[in-house]
């Protein structure tokens, strides 16, 4: 399987998870992988749709879960996996923020400038969240909005400048178990 885009994942400082896309596909597919495994924990493939954006996300035990634009001015996306509801919005700047059943338990800034390493995001989560469905989120957003520029030296991001579906929150801190 030839990979194009790739990944670095790291939790709390230690890289445990790596990330890629298929080279060659009409529609990207991205694989998402940790240190233990050679089977990916997660394909996220992006299905074809006119505006909106939609993925199919294959989990690790082979349910199938889909992720959706829920509005498309604003920087809205649901996902439903099993009883719980997934809501991601899209910020002003380049920050978005993850709520599951109406409670945030996540959220992430990308970094305006990077350079040499294609982009880089930092992520804040509830201890106790779904760690690999939140990367998966970040993962689809950044391959929807990629240019395949992994070569550039520098990549600048200014964000969002549009409207929003809901402000983000500078109070909210992430629960630690």
């Amino acid at each position: 399987m030839a990979f194009g885009d790739k990944y670095r994942i790291f939790i709390n400082g230690e890289q445990r998870y790596f990330a890629s896309t298929e080279l060659v596909s009409f529609l990207p597919k991205l694989y998402l992988f940790d240190n233990q495994h050679s089977r990916a924990k997660l394909i996220m493939r992006k299905k074809w749709s006119w505006f909106n954006t939609k993925y199919k996300i294959t989990l690790w035990d082979r349910d199938i879960i889909e992720f959706t634009a829920a509005a498309f001015w604003s920087i809205h996306y649901q996902c439903q996996d099993g009883g719980d509801l997934y809501d991601v919005y899209g910020h002003k700047g380049r920050k978005h923020s993850v709520y599951r059943n109406g409670v945030q338990i996540a959220w992430w800034d990308k970094e305006m400038v990077s350079w040499f390493d294609g982009d880089n995001y930092r992520v804040i989560a509830d201890d106790d969240s779904n760690y690999e469905l939140v990367m998966a989120f970040c993962l689809m957003l950044d391959n929807k909005d990629s240019s395949s520029d992994n070569g550039s030296t520098v990549t600048v991001d200014f964000g969002n400048i549009g409207p929003q579906a809901k402000e983000f929150d500078y109070a909210w801190r992430p629960k630690q178990s």
